[in-house]
């Protein structure tokens, strides 16, 4: 029960870093190879590692009751969304500010589109992404994943709590017919949210079948041949495009985190090394905080190009890019920006994170 996955707590940093990523855009750098255009496709390895991790941590537990369970998760995740949500607020009244006495615009209007003020109650209660009538990438775009799994959460305890000896069963049958309803495009469910249900469901059953071949231990030859292989085609996978992609990679990352968790290869090893470890500790600080972040760069962009009168933030089709004066700028650029997100997300770790942490810990 007290096993930790060091291997996968590093996927969830690579994984966090990657989807970074994906949400940049630099002419000319690394953000536009085919791999990190696909890297969006990760939030759903987050999903599996998810259930996964609670499948271990609650699956079996005796005498589970609920204002715990859901005591320990929302301490785990509301405080750093809740104050996230507060910096996009202050930040679209900066915006408001400088519009209304510098005219400047940062790609929309102060409190319209994904920052209307209808929106802020959908994204309090984390509700976003279950309903096509509220914007899942609104405020903190990022947390439209994690509106999903937090009610994931009461999900998998209402499973373990009414129908225990076929809980199993029924992470099985959820993941499945989740799955077959996304391939067969149905709108019964919000897309995002049959996503969630198969890969974090699909999850808790991949622990599941771990736990039915943890005695089994490959050789270290035969297991790191194995997890090169399952990385390689992930990277095949992530980098190109086609048709079944979206029902394939969530396949792949079900055997990559069924393999990786019996820790037995050369990557696996790498994979315990401290800096994928450290990442892995402030991948979901990193993965919450980036996208203001990388609003404030952008920002920044706009301002030299009013200044300077240069073309440094163009509009290319509907997207914003940023040029500060070619490839090998622009990669240095993202490199200082990264170092910077996990910088901060260190920060909110430690004053955030672990204070929520806390709060769960007091009688309530």
């Amino acid at each position: 029960m007290n096993k930790r996955f060091e291997a996968l707590d590093a996927f969830r940093g690579i994984c966090a870093i990657s989807v970074v990523i994906f949400h940049m855009h630099f002419i000319d750098s690394i953000t536009e190879l085919s791999f990190f255009r696909g890297s969006a496709i990760f939030v759903e390895f987050f999903f599996i590692l998810s259930g996964f991790v609670l499948a271990h941590g609650y699956g079996s537990r005796e005498g589970l009751k609920f204002k715990t369970f859901i005591k320990a998760r929302f301490f785990r995740i509301y405080p750093l969304h809740l104050f996230m949500l507060i910096v996009f607020l202050a930040l679209e009244g900066g915006k408001l500010l400088a519009y209304e006495f510098g005219g400047l615009s940062f790609n929309s209007l102060p409190f319209t589109n994904d920052f209307a003020p209808n929106e802020i109650i959908p994204n309090l209660l984390l509700i976003q992404s279950w309903s096509s009538y509220t914007n899942p990438l609104s405020f903190n775009y990022p947390s439209w994943s994690i509106s999903i799994e937090f009610y994931m959460y009461s999900l998998l305890f209402c499973s373990i709590v009414f129908f225990k000896k076929q809980k199993k069963s029924v992470w099985l049958l959820v993941s499945v017919i989740a799955f077959i309803l996304l391939y067969l495009k149905s709108d019964f469910l919000v897309e995002s949210v049959l996503k969630g249900l198969s890969c974090f469901f699909g999850g808790a059953f991949t622990y599941v079948i771990y736990k039915k071949l943890s005695h089994l231990k490959p050789s270290f030859l035969i297991a790191t041949l194995i997890e090169t292989s399952l990385l390689i085609l992930i990277v095949l996978v992530v980098n190109n495009k086609f048709e079944y992609k979206p029902l394939a990679a969530p396949l792949l990352f079900f055997a990559t985190v069924l393999f990786f968790a019996f820790e037995v290869g050369l990557c696996s090893r790498i994979l315990k090394l401290r800096f994928f470890q450290f990442t892995g500790k402030l991948s979901y600080s990193i993965y919450m905080t980036h996208a203001a972040i990388l609003f404030c760069v952008t920002s920044l962009g706009i301002i030299l190009e009013k200044i300077l009168s240069q073309e440094i933030a163009p509009m290319i089709e509907t997207q914003r890019y940023l040029n500060f004066g070619g490839a090998i700028v622009n990669n240095i650029s993202i490199f200082i920006t990264l170092i910077t997100i996990i910088f901060i997300s260190h920060m909110t770790y430690n004053y955030i994170e672990l204070k929520g942490l806390s709060l769960n810990k007091k009688r309530w």
